[in-house]
């Protein structure tokens, strides 16, 4: 063989020996930056934890009235009317879901779901397309709620989904049934008055704000549930200022009056999301 190419070569093989760690180390760690992130996999979800409190704050706050403001069905104007009130408020609230009603027409879009969600408001199950549970079989009515909490926390929605609403306050024993089998948190029905302390977590009750409700006997009522040290979990539908043929909506600027008494009374009382109060009430 040449001489020449014999140096060529030698100078090959000596730069391929001292290179070749180096390489493997590079190949290496590009590999490994290709894997997918298995914990990425499993969940983007983000937790929410609770803040730790003292048994002195804890106590405390249980020691007030609650006040817990609900919009049923996820109506776009809760959205454009409802959250804009309270957040300018620095208030927090709880939306009951309509997974099948979610980006249509007078409905809120998934992206206004998030922002809620984002800031701190309770995405509730509202059952899954809104059906009187009563009528149903009990494999229905598991359905129906399932579905809503499956749909929830695929959306990464998990913080409340175990928490149901009942579509026209419509419930039975076969729900009651499914709701502990399938171990939901609580529920909340549509029968009007403050929840007292003894509550029956499947049965809580509400202040429906409707076209007639007053405005000065909703001030005594939260004055009331100040003085007893009991909870009022209020519920909205539509934000419009005239009343529709369902008679489900209510006007902006009443909403607003009612949001500015609560609080100038906040010294008072708690001002919580749905899980929130669950979490002070020690209901799992």
């Amino acid at each position: 063989m040449d001489k020449k190419l014999v140096i060529v070569y030698a100078v090959l093989i000596s730069s391929f020996m001292i290179a070749y760690p180096f390489m493997k180390s590079s190949a290496s760690y590009l590999s490994v930056a290709k894997q997918p992130n298995k914990s990425l996999q499993t969940t983007n979800c983000k937790t929410f934890q609770s803040k730790v409190q003292t048994p002195q704050e804890i106590q405390k706050t249980q020691n007030k009235a609650n006040i817990i403001f609900t919009m049923d069905d996820g109506w776009e104007t809760q959205f454009t009317k409802g959250f804009k009130i309270l957040k300018n408020n620095d208030i927090k609230g709880s939306i009951a879901v309509i997974p099948s009603k979610i980006g249509t027409k007078g409905y809120m879009s998934l992206r206004q779901l998030n922002t809620l969600y984002r800031s701190g408001w309770d995405l509730m199950n509202h059952t899954y397309s809104h059906r009187h549970l009563a009528s149903l079989n009990k494999q229905e009515q598991k359905s129906e709620l399932n579905d809503a909490r499956k749909w929830l926390n695929q959306h990464c929605f998990t913080k409340a989904s175990n928490i149901a609403v009942y579509p026209y306050g419509s419930f039975n024993d076969d729900t009651l049934k499914t709701l502990q089998e399938e171990q939901y948190r609580s529920a909340r029905t549509i029968k009007d008055g403050i929840q007292i302390n003894q509550i029956k977590k499947y049965e809580v009750r509400t202040i429906n704000l409707l076209p007639s409700t007053d405005i000065l006997w909703v001030k005594d009522q939260i004055d009331l549930a100040i003085k007893k040290k009991q909870s009022i979990v209020f519920t909205n539908h539509r934000f419009e200022k005239k009343a529709d043929k369902a008679g489900m909506n209510f006007d902006p600027e009443k909403f607003k009056t009612i949001v500015n008494y609560v609080v100038s009374k906040k010294d008072e009382l708690n001002i919580l999301t749905y899980s929130e109060w669950l979490d002070i009430k020690e209901i799992k």
